[in-house]
């Protein structure tokens, strides 16, 4: 992230001068990122690496600049040599640490994936890799990385391996300073607008791939480079109006500030709401261009500020691997977890800058006079460390660990509106009621299957049924001309329950189709995808669902949605209002699709959310981490499926106790099955355990003489 650089190592004074307060500003950035990602407050916080991106554009840029004025030209030898030296040795230190945990805390895939994610960030691909990541909705609920903090390294060491040399091709172009400062100034300016009005185009169309990109980030690092370069063009400017230079100072840390309360990671960011940040970032740099801005810097220049600015790029390396590691071996409540990271993280941090980052820095300067003067020096950030690193041994070992939780069985203890024992609620026989709690009892992990580390391949059943319009690919089933017909209709909750409901009609001699796309519910209305964008591709898979049906003339019609519907409504609705938007769309697609003697319609409610074992089965966890209890989303959602099969004369099976007891609690694990691959969708290996319950609600729905 915020790697060092000549324009702000403390020994580095020449040229564009030593800043101490963008110093303290690389202070105030980190410290919004880690308050994000420890406490989740404030919730913009993660506009401190946009500030990041501003600050190391302008130094950069400045340090080139003045590496052309004094020398007559650029050095990319040089150049790249010291970004190595600045960048490299903390970053694969934390990198090696990185692994060597997630062996110690996680286990079997959760390791795979953690040195899958080193490789990319050892290449500074790792934004690549994130964004891969995040626009498969398969992948999406992957337990988060510990090096995934990485991406903006990388976009940050794109940005290194491409500019020197765009500025060493535009520099070459003129022979006089002031015209290359001219060129280079409309070159960088061209090139920032043109950066943020394809950040604009694709935060609109894809979110996900526009936050990690470097191209649609590179407008920020612009930004400080057009700073740096308007600096260089037009040095007295920045002395032309001494008496707003305070006042404007103080705006632009005031705008950071708010930036870390107002913005958020809704659709618009990064662009537009980047900018606010970004021209908070510029304001701040600019106004203190012409030199200290006396007391209204106090705030960045105190010895605190500049000493957290110091190490703020092994802080930031550090702090996202230690809360991972923290949450998954601790067995304590979030008040003491926060203690011991934050200690975790500073100790780790402090040795890693005194004893690797400056180091190496400072390695052609090593001189013999000065041995004992450093000995001395390092005895300090030595004894911080060991501090440090005490007091997460003290909060972690002696304060007593919690009790491990009991979980009601009876149904008066089970959330308001959750229903258990009326008709359409499907009952389990009592061997699964048996085992559903015997689950939620359990001590230690089984042997379990599918192993956690192969839940990739739970999935294989059905993977070929998403968004599949040639239908031979989701058939199953009978092949005979005349077998009845069931289609299954929804997203990808609709797909996970293909295996059971195979199984459930083999008997009957069915033929099964799966007309199934993710993230697009069976009822016919809009939604937004899981990138917060208007989901066109579901608009039109209803529109296909709809001409597939009339061609199929199916028998059976099964409807399977999930919960999370209900917060991706288009119009953004939530609460009450979002439940009646779905139940009336469940039943206008249910009235569509003429259920009658001759068709029969069975909405099944979705398994409640539960815990992903991935990311709770760890080194320092019990089955009791990994239980969850039934949401209120899920309640509302199927009483609005409930509410729609009632006005349609048409069947409801609520599902929810052959994944849960009558408290509503649900474990990750049943008997020695795994559940769910992902915390949503039910693995085929416990579908195929529901094969007799499923063939049950198929009957109730199929003597049901009005659909």
């Amino acid at each position: 992230m915020p790697g060092r650089t000549d324009g702000f190592a403390p020994e580095s004074r020449e040229g564009t001068g030593f800043r101490i307060d963008i110093e303290g500003l690389r202070a105030v950035a980190v410290g919004l990122v880690i308050l994000d990602h420890l406490a989740g407050w404030p919730g913009g916080g993660f506009i401190g690496v946009d500030v990041f991106f501003v600050i190391s554009g302008f130094l950069i840029t400045g340090l080139l600049l003045d590496e052309t004025r004094r020398r007559g030209r650029l050095s990319l030898r040089g150049f790249y040599g010291r970004r190595a030296r600045r960048i490299l040795p903390a970053a694969l230190t934390v990198l090696v640490a990185v692994v060597v945990a997630a062996h110690l805390a996680f286990r079997a895939d959760r390791v795979r994936q953690t040195v899958t994610d080193v490789k990319w960030a050892l290449g500074f691909s790792e934004n690549i890799h994130q964004a891969r990541i995040g626009t498969d909705y398969f992948l999406a609920n992957r337990p988060p990385s510990l090096v995934q903090h990485f991406w903006s390294l990388a976009v940050e060491e794109q940005f290194y391996l491409v500019w020197p040399l765009v500025m060493l091709i535009v520099l070459a172009l003129a022979r006089r300073r002031a015209q290359r400062l001219t060129l280079l100034l409309g070159v960088v300016a061209a090139a920032t607008a043109a950066s943020f009005l394809l950040a604009l185009r694709e935060t609109s169309h894809a979110p996900t791939a526009a936050y990690f990109s470097s191209p649609d980030r590179a407008w920020e690092l612009g930004t400080g480079a057009l700073v740096a370069v308007a600096a260089a063009a037009f040095p007295g400017l920045a002395t032309r109006w001494p008496n707003a230079r305070g006042p404007l100072w103080l705006l632009g840390l005031a705008g950071i500030v708010v930036s870390g309360f107002v913005v958020s990671a809704s659709p618009g960011f990064p662009a537009p709401w980047a900018a606010l940040p970004v021209g908070s970032a510029a304001l701040l740099i600019a106004a203190g261009i012409g030199g200290p801005v006396g007391r209204w810097g106090v705030a960045l220049t105190n010895r605190f500020s500049r000493y957290v600015g110091r190490i703020s790029y092994s802080l930031y390396l550090w702090h996202w691997p230690v809360i991972l590691v923290v949450t998954a071996l601790v067995p304590h409540p979030w008040p003491m977890k926060y203690s011991i990271a934050v200690f975790a993280m500073l100790g780790l941090s402090i040795a890693s800058y005194h004893f690797v980052e400056a180091p190496m820095r400072r390695m052609r300067f090593n001189r013999r006079p000065r041995a004992r003067r450093k000995r001395i020096a390092v005895r300090r950030p030595a004894l911080a460390v060991l501090g440090c690193l005490a007091v997460v041994v003290v909060l972690s070992v002696l304060v007593p660990g919690q009790p491990a939780p009991s979980f009601a069985t009876a149904a008066v203890d089970a959330p308001p509106g959750l229903a258990t024992s009326q008709p359409y609620v499907a009952q389990p026989g009592r061997p699964l009621t048996t085992a559903i709690n015997q689950a939620l009892k359990a001590r230690s992990f089984p042997d379990l299957t599918p192993p956690v580390d192969q839940v990739g391949s739970a999935r294989s059943h059905w993977g070929s049924c998403d968004g599949a319009t040639d239908i031979s690919k989701c058939r199953f089933g009978s092949n005979a001309p005349n077998a009845p017909v069931a289609v299954v209709i929804g997203d990808s909750v609709a797909m996970s329950w293909l295996p059971g409901i195979e199984g459930a009609l083999a008997d009957g001699g069915w033929r099964l189709y799966g007309l199934t796309l993710e993230a697009c519910p069976a009822a016919d209305l809009p939604v937004r995808d899981v990138h917060g964008v208007h989901d066109s591709d579901c608009d039109q898979r209803h529109a296909w669902v709809k001409a597939e049906v009339a061609r199929l003339d199916p028998r059976l019609v099964i409807l399977a949605s999930t919960d999370d519907t209900l917060g991706r409504m288009d119009d953004r609705s939530t609460g009450a209002q979002a439940s009646a938007e779905y139940r009336a769309a469940l039943q206008s697609t249910i009235q569509m699709l003429r259920p009658g003697p001759n068709r029969h319609v069975l909405t099944l409610a979705p398994p409640p959310l539960a815990t992903d074992l991935a990311k709770c089965d760890t080194a320092g966890s019990t089955p009791a981490d990994c239980v969850r209890q039934i949401s209120n989303r899920w309640i509302s959602f199927a009483q609005a499926e409930h509410a729609a099969s009632i006005t349609t004369h048409t069947s409801y099976s609520d599902t929810h106790l052959w994944f849960c007891n009558r408290a509503g609690y649900c474990p990750a694990f049943i008997g020695s099955t795994l559940v769910r691959w992902d915390g949503q969708h039910v693995t085929d290996v416990y579908t195929r355990t529901l094969v007799d319950d499923i063939r049950g609600v198929v009957d109730r729905a199929t003597r049901n003489p009005r659909g």
